[in-house]
């Protein structure tokens, strides 16, 4: 499968290719990154497993501040990630123990990030807003819009060059832009209807893709 959207940054990012495994009668450990459908839902979702314990499983994005709001039977897990290919790099995904202090490793960066965000915040959105950054970029760095049709309907991707720093997902109200690239945006110039976007067509998705909420 192809992984995308962004609650599992940065063990997982968009356009890593996966390689997921069943179960099959092993079991399943705190820790291990697996593939699930939500109880009452028909995509496949990615995250973390969090605790186990009598009324089932529940899971976490390991860049999500918030436990997953279902829980989850191991008939609804269909496997475990056990590696990601980023380009030409294959690595190893870690589960179980490894995978649990990798996570909890994490949560303490994005708490120290936060914190640091808050205080910064004020500045970078003004700064956003002027958008003195965005003027002085080269004609050819400027970002772009692509769209996809998804199951869900179509996403919007804003690229610089060959990376991916912004999206407008199926049902979501407004672009997500990754930090720091907001201050090289002029976000009231970027589209928020699909059709204003050129269109990349249903086949040139390879693969199977896993959608997040």
């Amino acid at each position: 499968m192809n992984y995308i959207g962004p609650s599992m940054n940065p063990t997982l990012k968009s356009g890593d290719r996966l390689c997921i495994i069943p179960y099959d009668g092993q079991k399943i450990r705190r820790g291990d990154v697996v593939v699930f459908v939500p109880p009452g839902g028909d995509s496949k979702i990615i995250h973390r497993v969090v605790s186990i314990h009598s009324q089932g499983i529940k899971s976490r994005g390991d860049n999500n501040n918030e436990l997953d709001q279902w829980v989850l039977k191991p008939d609804q897990i269909l496997g475990r990630v056990v590696s990601a290919q980023r380009g030409n790099r294959r690595r190893r995904v870690f589960g179980g123990p490894v995978g649990q202090l990798f996570a909890a490793v994490l949560r303490v960066i994005h708490a120290i990030d936060s914190h640091v965000c808050y205080l910064l915040r004020p500045a970078y959105n003004e700064l956003a807003r002027v958008g003195v950054f965005a003027c002085l970029l080269p004609a050819k760095m400027r970002p772009r819009v692509i769209s996809f049709d998804r199951t869900e309907g179509k996403e919007l991707q804003l690229l610089m060059g060959r990376r991916v720093i912004g999206r407008w997902l199926p049902g979501r109200s407004r672009w997500h832009i990754c930090r720091p690239f907001r201050l090289f945006v002029d976000e009231e110039s970027l589209p928020e209807i699909p059709g204003k976007a050129s269109v990349v067509p249903p086949e040139a998705d390879q693969l199977s893709v896993v959608d997040e909420p």
